[in-house]
């Protein structure tokens, strides 16, 4: 793979990729938007991008432009990641360069909320091993008797099941998205509750 020796190398590949991909959706980026990715307010960017960002600032609604730019993002990273592997890593590679600096593009990348081939799994498997290890210290419990907690650790096992339901509920936002979590979510905790007051006979 052919590494990036500055941040407009990087930047110029990723851009090039977007408005690739606002071409493939029949969506072309107008040369204003397409300008306004090479934004930055330190290091090299184009000449005229302070007209352009005046243009921009009186023509367009700056967080539909950066909500728009963040869906092309995420499908430019899905196409990518189908293809070949060396321009995946370039694209990566792209990404991680330019977030040591300051550039706009990287607003909207982090908006995208993309995340490198494997680590949505190690998440997964991370928060799944948590959960799992809750649950069976639950159950041991049960099953052999074992004295609740006394409240000096008490605090510890509040922490741990607390940590493992907050992992459990950020996996599901990574992997549903947030609306669609918070959606379960709410569907789940209802029946939790409507099931304690059946059993409490509170109903």
């Amino acid at each position: 793979m052919k590494a990036f020796h500055s941040g407009r190398e990087a930047k110029e590949f990723l851009i090039s990729k977007i408005v690739a991909e606002a071409q493939h959706e029949n969506a072309p980026l107008s040369e204003i938007e397409r300008k306004m990715l090479y934004f930055t307010e330190s290091g090299w960017t184009l000449p005229d991008i302070m007209k352009v960002s005046e243009d921009f600032d009186r023509e367009y609604d700056q967080d539909k432009y950066e909500q728009k730019i963040a869906r092309l993002i995420t499908k430019a990273e899905k196409r990518i990641r189908k293809g070949s592997r060396d321009d995946y890593d370039r694209w990566w590679a792209a990404t991680r360069f330019l977030q040591r600096e300051d550039h706009y593009i990287t607003v909207m990348i982090r908006l995208a909320g993309l995340r490198p081939r494997g680590d949505q799994l190690r998440l997964f498997v991370t928060g799944v091993a948590i959960v799992m290890f809750i649950f069976a210290w639950t159950f041991i419990g049960i099953r052999y008797n074992i004295p609740v907690p006394s409240r000096g650790n008490l605090g510890i096992v509040v922490w741990a099941v607390s940590a493992g339901l907050f992992v459990a509920y950020m996996l599901l936002r990574l992997i549903l998205g947030r609306t669609r979590a918070d959606d379960l979510t709410s569907k789940v905790l209802g029946k939790l509750v409507r099931i304690y007051q059946r059993v409490s006979g509170t109903a």
